[in-house]
């Protein structure tokens, strides 16, 4: 990874009927994409079709949901779906 700064990110996927979308943080773009596919979601394979938004605060999520029930933002890992703090070997 070539930077050690974590950026939070939120990630929408190309479905609207899909899920809300996916928190994570982590050191780039490929890193978040790493960690949510390791977390046994899927992304498409053109991952030019999802809109990604770097530095995201939790007041800028519109979805309340994802406020109430997301996990740490501040450590390396996914924050929405909540699973568990970590990212896991």
């Amino acid at each position: 990874m070539s930077d050690s700064t974590l950026t939070a990110f939120w990630i929408d996927g190309p479905d609207p009927r899909g899920a809300l979308g996916y928190g994570v943080t982590a050191f780039s773009v490929a890193d978040a994409f790493e960690i949510v596919e390791r977390a046994g979601y899927h992304l498409p394979g053109d991952k030019s079709t999802l809109r990604i938004r770097a530095g995201v605060k939790p007041a800028e999520i519109e979805h309340e949901h994802v406020r109430q029930h997301m996990g740490p933002i501040v450590v390396r890992g996914l924050w929405y779906p909540f699973i568990q703090i970590g990212v896991g070997a």
